[in-house]
């Protein structure tokens, strides 16, 4: 992904959170409740996202898709600031100037990112003071791996982070994942790559 793609990435993820602070009020988010109900939840649905994207061929393809995968605490607990950074350290993560967590690919001396990972809660940031309900992985296809190589970095982080943080890892239904849903999300990610070729 390079940085001008990873920027209109991290555009239309801005434009969502916008529009669901907007949709929801203006009220600023408090981090302390318990009592967080699912319409105040930060979620960004899959998507294909019409615009054009030239891959390392040169090939000029206009179908993206984000993949998202949500790991929820246990009912009526939260994750705080210092649980989410240990177990993102653990699980591989770096923690990026805009406040979301990042798995990168180094290729020489640059960084690229394969995936983020953002809070639940509006407005998607992490913060020191953070509690929150859940954290949401976004990957977006095409990415700097094909489909499925990238669903195989970002699910066992997210199975990782599940551990450490002892929460509930579900599909962008929220759904638990199943061996069979496993397998169709590799099959998703296989029929990705074979519609862009």
């Amino acid at each position: 992904m390079s940085a001008l793609e990873l920027r209109i990435v991290i555009a239309v993820i801005g434009l969502v959170v916008l529009g669901v602070m907007y949709y929801f009020g203006t009220r600023k988010p408090t981090h302390t409740r318990t009592d967080i109900t699912e319409e105040e939840l930060f979620q960004i649905e899959p998507d294909v996202i019409e615009e054009p994207v030239v891959d390392d061929t040169g090939t000029v393809t206009t179908e993206r898709k984000i993949v998202t995968l949500f790991l929820h605490a246990k009912d009526g607990l939260q994750f705080d600031w210092h649980q989410i950074k240990d177990a993102a350290a653990k699980a591989g993560l770096e923690y990026g100037e805009d406040h979301l967590f990042y798995r990168y690919r180094r290729v020489g001396t640059e960084k690229k990112a394969l995936f983020l990972v953002a809070n639940m809660l509006k407005p998607g940031v992490f913060d020191p003071d953070l509690r929150t309900t859940g954290l949401v992985f976004i990957m977006t296809l095409p990415g700097e791996m094909n489909a499925l190589d990238l669903w195989d970095t970002m699910f066992p982080v997210a199975k990782r982070m599940q551990e450490l943080l002892d929460g509930s890892l579900t599909d962008e239904n929220h759904s638990v994942f199943s061996r069979q849903r496993i397998a169709s999300m590799r099959e998703e990610m296989r029929a990705f790559e074979h519609s862009l070729s």
